[in-house]
């Protein structure tokens, strides 16, 4: 029986071991992990008052990682210094580089910083709170903020709480000035969340931060803000037996994982309730400033300001031209302004800009940036006495109904012997063709003639036909153009039918 019994565990055996040599499939090596790192444990305890040191440790379930810490991490209230941030095998370790506050609760934000070193998932939104003082402040904050435009969210804005506690700066002023009392961001959704805070009202402001100063002080920032004071609100959170038994074992559960599920199971319920809505926009600059200033090119000057300068002067600290050697245009939208200028005593401009009784800038031209100092010789550019000029051609072609323009570069064009210009139309020619100016600087020039389609033009000045002001010549003007057929336009038909009556946009 005992030599039958080993008999049958051998051609047990070989029949094992025949089957996983005869198989030819490759080993697995599973499903991709997308789980992100749990917090197996915290100390001092997340969520902890009387906090006495200047460090904390986060331990995971397995190894991470710190991805783009410096951006991602937010503190509240904000620190001068950001902390050092390590990893200790499966720690995060954060030691502070200040003094903390004496009775404050702080919030440690790490958004999605810590990810897991085989895939990078990461454990997004994790915060870690703490008190320096007996209790720890436990009202929170939520919302979304969403662009009023095209009502998409916005991702990565800096949302901030105030409180009133400047002497000198009210409280409506803070945004402008100085760093916020609390910090969030928002997420790929939008959403923003605000823990740890305490019983007060405060006002509450988002930016897209362009500096990272943390202070609305950019015109290109956007922004967005409630007009009355805001107050945060309790949520109970789950109390936890650090123990826990049933029926058949006993086990040891710790209280940081089940309140780090806990807290995950309330922030699903905050952002399911999406909290304040915001609306972010870019709010109008109404603060005047000097953008640029350039010679663009020689004895032209353009000014650019940030808003409409038909109150801004224009004054000479240094070398002035007479009335007759310049003219002055503006833009359409009156933010631009140009300076034409005609035969300069010299080379150099030193203006004053003001508006009202403000001083905007002093700025300092080299009106004929061709001749630079280079190795000790002049170099100048062979087209300085050139005349440049623009059409309204674009891609050899005109619109429907449109008339073919030139336009020069400086003013007070006037025109020499034209007897050689010539314009072909299809199989017509016509010597000395008609134009005319068609502004008070004789800049633009005009040809009224009609186009037509399926016809091929062709417009032909010979050398020097046009000069300006300041005695610069054109060269051989020759374009070759036609016009855009009928056919190649299109009908686009709208039966609007709003149920309300107001005033609506209508964007293509």
């Amino acid at each position: 029986m005992k030599n039958f019994l080993q008999l049958l565990v051998l051609v047990m055996l070989s029949d094992i071991l025949l089957n996983c040599a005869g198989s030819t499939n490759m080993p697995t090596g599973g499903p991709k992990d997308i789980t992100p790192p749990k917090v197996v444990e915290t100390h001092p305890q997340n969520g902890s008052a009387g906090f006495n040191t200047n460090k904390f440790y986060i331990k995971f379930n397995e190894f991470v990682s710190l991805k783009d810490i410096q951006s991602q991490a937010l503190i509240s209230p904000p620190m001068e210094k950001l902390p050092d941030f390590t990893i200790k095998g499966k720690s995060v370790n954060v030691k502070f580089n200040e003094e903390l506050k004496p009775n404050t609760t702080y919030s440690v934000y790490f958004g999605d910083a810590i990810v897991d070193i085989t895939e990078q998932n990461p454990l997004s939104n994790y915060t870690y709170i703490f008190s320096t003082g007996d209790f720890v402040d436990s009202l929170s904050l939520s919302g979304h903020i969403i662009n009023a435009f095209d009502l998409q969210p916005v991702e990565a804005a800096y949302v901030m709480l105030y409180k009133d506690n400047n002497d000198t700066i009210s409280l409506d002023s803070l945004p402008y000035f100085v760093p916020p009392y609390y910090l969030s961001r928002t997420d790929a959704k939008g959403r923003f969340q605000f823990d740890g805070l305490f019983d007060d009202k405060f006002l509450l402001f988002a930016i897209v931060d362009q500096n990272s100063n943390l202070v609305f002080d950019q015109p290109g920032e956007q922004i967005a803000f409630l007009d009355s004071l805001v107050s945060p609100v309790y949520f109970k959170k789950l109390t936890v037996d650090t123990v826990a038994k049933d029926s058949l074992y006993d086990v040891s559960i710790d209280a940081d994982s089940v309140l780090a599920v806990a807290d995950s199971l309330r922030r699903d319920s905050l952002e399911n309730d999406m909290g304040i809505k915001l609306y972010m926009f870019l709010s109008p600059d109404t603060v005047q400033r000097i953008l640029k200033v350039e010679v663009i090119e020689k004895n032209v000057v353009r000014f650019s300001f940030a808003l409409p300068a038909t109150n801004v002067n224009i004054e000479f600290a240094k070398y002035p031209l007479e009335d007759d050697m310049f003219v002055e245009d503006f833009s359409i939208l009156k933010d631009t302004i140009y300076w034409y200028i005609n035969n300069p005593p010299n080379d150099s401009l030193e203006l004053l800009v003001t508006q009202f009784d403000d001083t905007l800038g002093t700025v300092y031209l080299n009106l004929n940036p061709d001749n630079k100092v280079k190795k000790k010789r002049k170099k100048k550019n062979k087209d300085s006495d050139i005349i440049s000029w623009k059409s309204n051609i674009t891609k050899n072609s005109l619109l429907l109904n449109q008339h073919l323009e030139i336009t020069f570069s400086q003013p007070y064009v006037k025109f020499n012997d034209l007897d050689s210009s010539l314009l072909v139309a299809g199989n017509d020619s016509i010597w000395d063709p008609e134009f005319k100016f068609s502004d008070s600087l004789k800049m633009k020039i005009i040809f009224p003639f009609d186009l037509t389609e399926d016809t091929k033009y062709r417009i032909y000045f010979p050398d020097s036909s046009f000069t300006n002001w300041n005695n610069q010549h054109s060269k051989t003007i020759d374009v070759n153009f036609s016009v855009h057929n009928l056919s190649d336009y299109g009908i686009l038909t709208l039966n609007l039918m709003p149920e309300i009556e107001q005033n609506y946009i209508l964007q293509l």
